[in-house]
């Protein structure tokens, strides 16, 4: 009853967050007409991600998950709402707009990482990656459903309402978070004398132990540089679709196609557990994802391009569910806070890193070039780690 709790209040909390991005882009774009405030937007936002997410781990080990998951919420649904109200006031302004921004992207960084930090505690170690399975299969479902939402309330009950509607989808979710027990469960309260140290010691014990794992910290640096090439590929889809036709629903279909790709994967192992999660199946997973990626660069048939993208979602759907499995069964429980926003914020800033170094790129070389050049980097980064993993050996998974 946990887990359910968990993945619905997951799945409402995502859709209000899906909602909200789409809403606010269009407003952007639509009402204020500023490419330039839509920039300092998605960098601010995604600036205070990453630096939250560098800090926030020892606040959520020592604290608890379920407090900071029911605090994202319920902080996101009052400024929502008092953006609403702004809205019906037109008194909103850039400088509002940046500090929602900045907002939002500090209490995403919280709201992941303790998501992730919770799972252990909701069920037995054997069943994590059936539970990863049903948290990837419900934020994959969001991101589908959340703009065809965003479309519809927008055009039928304006922005403002729309945003209330938002507000009440993250009240709902605190609702269903006050009633997740994650204290009586199968494992004991290790707070490993959290209320002994302070916040700093707290923080450097994070690093360190990610320092002294190295073949953790190897598959951080690995994750950082082959989401690079995989980020890159969403800059490419456009120019994809563009070159086989001007219709738009092109690049519908390819987006489609991942999306279901990702969510066949999240299904099978949402009613599957996997017992054992090793680097080595990581690493061959990224491997064979960046194989996906580079094989578009030497087919044209439209056919082929949705059944590579398909796999390549199958696959990317399949390490979504492998590392924080891994993760959270090779890390101590009172560390996961601070080693999984270490790990998410690292990973999130290849996101404008790629978005940067492809979006320029794609003005000056071949789109077939970059497919293969975004494949390159994630094949040469997965062998590499491969033989670093065999030649240093698998670190056990830590049983809790």
């Amino acid at each position: 009853m946990n887990a359910t709790k968990f993945c619905i209040a997951t799945f409402l909390s995502n859709l209000g967050d899906v909602i909200y991005s789409v809403v606010i882009a269009w407003y952007i774009a639509d009402v204020l007409q500023s490419g330039f405030l839509m920039g300092a937007v998605l960098f601010s936002l995604g600036l205070s991600r990453f630096i939250a997410g560098l800090l926030c781990g020892p606040v959520i080990d020592r604290i608890g998950a379920k407090l900071f998951l029911w605090l994202s919420d319920m902080i996101r649904a009052i400024i929502v709402l008092v953006l609403a109200i702004l809205l019906w006031d037109h008194t909103i302004s850039f400088v509002i707009l940046i500090m929602v921004s900045v907002l939002f992207g500090a209490i995403d960084a919280f709201y992941w990482s303790a998501s992730e930090s919770i799972k252990p505690r909701l069920v037995a170690t054997e069943y994590l990656s059936r539970l990863n399975s049903q948290y990837f299969t419900v934020v994959r479902t969001t991101i589908i459903l959340g703009p065809l939402i965003a479309a519809w309330t927008v055009e039928s009950i304006s922005i403002e309402h729309s945003l209330i509607a938002i507000s009440i989808l993250y009240v709902f979710s605190t609702f269903l978070i006050l009633f997740i027990d994650s204290k009586n469960s199968h494992l004991e309260n290790m707070n490993d004398n959290n209320d002994k140290t302070s916040y700093f010691s707290d923080l450097r014990l994070g690093f360190s132990f990610l320092n002294r794992q190295k073949m953790i910290f190897y598959l951080v640096i690995t994750m950082f540089f082959v989401n690079i090439g995989a980020n890159g590929v969403n800059v490419l889809f456009p120019f994809l679709a563009k070159n086989v036709s001007d219709d738009a629903k092109y690049l519908g279909y390819i987006y489609s196609s991942m999306s279901m790709g990702s969510l066949l994967t999240g299904l099978i192992f949402s009613v599957k557990s996997i017992h054992r999660v090793e680097l080595k199946i990581i690493y061959l997973s990224f491997l064979l994802q960046a194989t996906g990626i580079a094989a578009l660069c030497f087919t044209r048939n439209f056919l082929i391009i949705l059944i590579f993208v398909f796999v390549i979602g199958l696959i990317t759907g399949f390490i979504g569910v492998l590392i924080p499995t891994f993760v959270q069964r090779s890390v101590p429980i009172h560390l996961l806070g601070r080693v999984n926003s270490i790990m998410m914020a690292i990973s999130m800033l290849s996101t404008p890193v790629a978005q940067f170094i492809f979006g320029v790129s794609v003005d000056y070389f071949n789109i077939k070039y970059l497919f293969f050049i975004a494949g390159a980097l994630g094949i040469v980064t997965s062998l590499s780690s491969l033989l670093i993993n065999e030649r240093k050996g698998t670190p056990r998974e830590t049983v809790m």
